[in-house]
């Protein structure tokens, strides 16, 4: 993810957040559970990038939980 991404994380909302990590958490455990049955092979490098995604929205949601920014 580049710091424009991450920029953009920044730039949202609370409910925004929310809503992205929400998404993020479907997807991760959909993937996992698909790799887990054996159906996909093909996208298990997914799965190190959406949890990066998904700490990175929790980051920024404590930061602008605390007042910090």
């Amino acid at each position: 993810m580049t710091k424009s991404n991450i920029q953009s994380y920044r730039n949202m909302s609370e409910d925004e957040l929310l809503e992205k990590l929400t998404s993020l958490k479907i997807e991760h455990s959909q993937i996992k559970s698909n790799i887990q049955r054996g159906l996909i092979k093909e996208n298990q490098g997914k799965v190190r990038p959406i949890k990066k995604d998904i700490a990175r929205v929790l980051t920024v949601l404590n930061k602008l939980r605390s007042g910090k920014n």
